[in-house]
């Protein structure tokens, strides 16, 4: 089996926690829609990249602090949840 493979498998289940407990604190932002996830490979690692869709015109300076304050709950909620390795591979973006 590859690095690859391996990694994949040990973050099923930090994915699964991380993306739920994203899911439901972004439910705060009435200007974020759904997000789709996407996998970059790398040698032995993955980055999971969450891209949220923008439901209207709002600001770039709300965008950008909304992202903040996402990014700081997710990180103390995974390392209250001992997902934290998989929090490092982990990057949240707004469609434009």
């Amino acid at each position: 089996m590859l690095k690859i493979d391996e990694f994949r498998m040990e973050m099923e289940e930090s994915k699964k926690i991380y993306t739920e407990e994203l899911k439901r604190f972004a439910l705060k932002y009435d200007f974020l829609g759904e997000f789709t996830i996407v996998e970059e490979p790398d040698i032995d690692t993955v980055d999971y990249i969450y891209y949220f869709n923008k439901l209207n015109g709002t600001s770039k300076e709300i965008l950008d602090s909304a992202r903040r304050e996402i990014y700081d709950h997710m990180i103390k909620f995974s390392e209250k949840a001992g997902i934290d390795e998989f929090s490092k591979n982990a990057f949240i973006f707004f469609k434009r």
